[in-house]
């Protein structure tokens, strides 16, 4: 009897498993890793720290799903892909790292360190998708960069960035390497000024 019930119970697991689905692999992605190198102009020679915060985002973008809108508007998700953080994070994270490339601040870090800095860089992340433009696929980042005086709480600097490139394909992979190219052209217009809009601050100080 209880090898017959023994029996009956493999046969029902055993069945169970067959009717189950397989859990599809969902793919983690990162933004490729800026290539930008290490600058020799000395620009950063006036500004010692730099704290970077979490950009301010849309729910949508709050995730950490990539990104497609559509035609009509309306947000698709690429099917079993994944960013590896939520957006905003992780678009925080590689701009630290960009900045470390550039390698004319000394001091950096990120508001959540708690740690002091002259300046800091938050602002909000309008766009980090693909996007159709009269039906062409592109990745585009739209970023509202805003640049503070820790010390007085100011605004010293705003200014939108915004960099389009064309997706080779419709699959992630393409999508993710388009979204590399198109941050890595911001980030070196973003850090230029970001340099410029600080040792402006610091030399207004100094005259005072």
């Amino acid at each position: 009897m209880i090898k017959r019930l023994l029996l009956a119970l493999a046969v029902v697991t055993l069945s169970a498993c067959q009717i189950l689905p397989e859990r599809p692999v969902v793919a983690l992605y990162q933004l490729p890793p800026s290539t930008i190198t290490a600058a020799t102009d000395g620009q950063g020679d006036a500004v010692r720290s730099l704290r970077l915060d979490r950009p301010g985002t849309s729910d949508a973008l709050n995730g950490n799903r990539l990104l497609v809108l559509a035609s009509d508007n309306s947000f698709e998700a690429y099917p079993n892909a994944r960013w590896s953080a939520p957006v905003p994070t992780l678009w925080r994270d590689w701009l630290l790292d960009a900045f470390w490339r550039d390698g004319r601040i000394d001091q950096l870090s990120v508001v959540s360190d708690g740690l002091q800095a002259q300046f800091e860089l938050g602002g909000t992340l309008r766009a980090l998708h693909s996007e159709y433009d009269n039906g062409v696929l592109q990745a585009s980042i739209r970023y509202d960069a805003l640049l503070i005086d820790t010390r007085s709480r100011e605004i010293v600097a705003s200014q939108r960035f915004q960099t389009r490139e064309p997706i080779a394909d419709n699959s992630a992979q393409a999508a993710v390497r388009a979204l590399g190219i198109a941050a890595d052209a911001m980030a070196a217009e973003l850090i230029d000024w970001t340099l410029r809009e600080t040792r402006s601050t610091v030399d207004t100080r100094t005259q005072q």
